[in-house]
């Protein structure tokens, strides 16, 4: 069977090779040693229920996904650190890669494929599988409708939309040309007590963990920098506030720039700030808008033929992006969608994405109660994290970090 893509799922392929690149990362660590054999069960398993993954990547004038007719699922037994960077072509045409290691079990995959909120579902249900929890009929029908493409519509106006001002330029935050490695800090915090803080502020704990982050990288500019601003672009799942569910990708970004008066804002008011520009942004003309104007300006390049001049043209577009788009970016799960007996054997989980746009990226989600973030950067200046783990717990949130590593992104090549 052939599947169409959609908007930003094309925007994945085109990206591909870039500075733009970008495929998250999975891993759970399990309360016991990973069994080969019952996680390739699962797997197989689970791909009944997930279609898009089962899929390998066409080009026809265009992108399309199409049934994968190798049945060989590959499993790579190995560390995060000396897995295969390179997956697609090394996973017969499959577009994830699924690595084991004593207790672990990662996953990661292809932007073209679904976003992070896709993609859990289908980590959820391998999970599901591997530990035996009872799974429902195989639907006959699945949710494939594509995400921006559902909700266009020329004729809706944005309800109070303000243009964000722009945030520092990237020379005045000096980076390390890295490749696909970065820095990765792991942060743990107690749900809990971050949701009291947000509740003080009326406010959620995005609105209340971006701005904070935001603060702490504008303590490391440099004074000279004549524009302190800092943008960051949050994830949005447009979902649930369009009634519509879908396996394909339907994530937008809120950009939201920390401007020099919000130093002197109190905690309650700036969480009301972000929240108020959030919960404005989720309205569904907002959604409508913001995916009509993708569309709109951004389909002549994934149209653009020959292929290798789309390509050559997206390089130098994402040269350019990656400096000015944002500084830094949030994502966020929420609570992870695993059943109550995966969560038995479950000791942590980590959701990490690398910073395609800007050089610096939190990605977080929720288990059992315990808020993980993942700060990705390739700033020359390692004070940041420091930095905001200080202001939250000015602010009553004790944050820990628990680990530093160096993080290699895979990605995939056809």
């Amino acid at each position: 069977m052939r599947y169409e893509l959609g908007n930003m799922d094309r925007y994945s392929m085109a990206a591909n090779g870039t500075t733009m690149e970008n495929a998250s990362f999975f891993k759970a660590t399990l309360a016991e040693t990973v069994d080969a054999a019952r996680l390739l069960n699962a797997v197989k398993t689970a791909l009944q229920y997930h279609p898009l993954f089962g899929c390998k990547m066409m080009y026809d004038k265009r992108y399309y996904l199409e049934d994968n007719d190798n049945p060989e699922i590959l499993l790579f037994h190995t560390d995060t650190e000396n897995r295969p960077k390179e997956f697609g072509k090394n996973t017969n045409g499959y577009l994830f890669q699924i690595c084991y290691d004593e207790n672990t079990v990662s996953l990661e995959w292809c932007h073209a494929v679904t976003d992070g909120r896709g993609a859990i579902r289908f980590f959820s249900t391998i999970l599901d599988a591997y530990f035996g929890v009872e799974l429902p009929a195989v639907p006959a029908e699945f949710p494939l409708a594509l995400g921006y493409e559902s909700v266009y519509d020329q004729s809706v106006k944005p309800l109070g939309q303000i243009k964000q001002p722009n945030g520092f330029h990237a020379r005045d935050m000096k980076s390390i040309k890295n490749g696909y490695k970065c820095t990765s800090h792991v942060l743990k915090v107690q749900t809990a007590d971050v949701l009291r803080v947000a509740k003080k502020s009326d406010a959620t704990p995005t609105a209340i963990l971006v701005p904070l982050f935001c603060r702490a990288i504008r303590e490391h500019l440099p004074d000279k920098a004549k524009n302190r601003n800092v943008s960051c672009n949050i994830m949005v799942d447009c979902r649930a506030p369009m009634q519509m569910d879908t396996m394909h990708n339907f994530m937008n970004m809120k950009l939201i720039t920390y401007q020099d008066k919000f130093d002197s804002y109190d905690l309650p008011k700036l969480g009301t700030v972000y929240r108020a520009m959030l919960d404005l942004y989720v309205q569904p003309e907002n959604i409508i808008w913001s995916c009509t104007q993708m569309i709109d300006s951004t389909d002549f390049l994934y149209k653009m033929r020959p292929l290798a001049l789309q390509k050559a043209v997206m390089k130098n577009v994402a040269k350019i992006l990656k400096k000015t788009m944002n500084n830094t970016a949030f994502t966020y799960l929420g609570r992870v969608p695993f059943s109550d007996e995966v969560k038995r054997h479950l000791l942590d989980f980590n959701f990490r994405s690398w910073p395609d746009i800007g050089y610096c990226v939190v990605a977080a989600a929720d288990l059992n109660g315990t808020l993980i973030l993942d700060v990705c950067e390739n700033y020359a200046d390692k004070g940041v994290v420091g930095s905001f783990l200080r202001i939250c717990k000015e602010f009553g949130m004790d944050i820990k970090e628990t680990q530093v590593t160096v993080f290699e992104q895979a990605n995939v090549r056809l």
